[in-house]
């Protein structure tokens, strides 16, 4: 099987599964944990990679992680993982339960990028003028640029504007050299 289904079957199903018992956000929420953890730990994933280690020790492992913070699904959809020796693509699963449950939500990516970090105020405003003109929930994803100098660059999807000076200088030098 193809490394790059693995992760989008076993992210449909317990999608599919969450749906039904009505815990989809918070699955969401134990991916998100699972994969921050990940990062936090690398050596977790050095150790469910590892062919030395026994199916049973990694569920352990991963039981005694998880069990009483995530929900009952998630700890057996763990277990299903580590069963059909899929627990390395935990991570995948994770990120590919996010991407589907933020397209079924309708919650749109939108990145920001300023020359300095903004405030909470601004932040929120643009949130709200984002979700109106989208009519839809937007997660913001921000970064800093020093290169811009000011101003910023939002992307909503395909969408781009781009309020930057340093945008604003490349088109003032686009219409003098012509």
């Amino acid at each position: 099987m193809n490394q790059g289904k693995i992760p989008v079957r076993y992210a449909k199903a317990l999608i599919s599964g969450a749906e039904e018992q009505g815990v989809l956000n918070k699955v969401r929420t134990d991916m998100e944990n699972l994969l921050n953890i990940i990062k936090n730990l690398p050596d977790l994933l050095k150790l469910l990679a590892s062919p030395i280690v026994s199916s049973a020790k990694k569920l352990e492992v991963l039981t005694a992680i998880f069990k009483g913070r995530v929900q009952p699904l998630t700890i057996s959809f763990f277990r299903l993982a580590v069963e059909n020796n899929r627990e390395v693509h935990l991570p995948g699963m994770a990120r590919m339960y996010i991407e589907l449950y933020k397209k079924a939500k309708g919650v749109r990516i939108a990145t920001l990028k300023t020359s300095t970090p903004v405030d909470k105020a601004t932040r929120d405003s643009l949130l709200q003028m984002i979700r109106k003109v989208f009519k839809s929930e937007i997660e913001l994803i921000e970064s800093t640029d020093k290169e811009l100098i000011g101003g910023f660059i939002l992307q909503v999807e395909d969408q781009q504007l781009d309020a930057s000076i340093s945008g604003q200088l490349n088109k003032l030098r686009r219409k003098l050299i012509v």
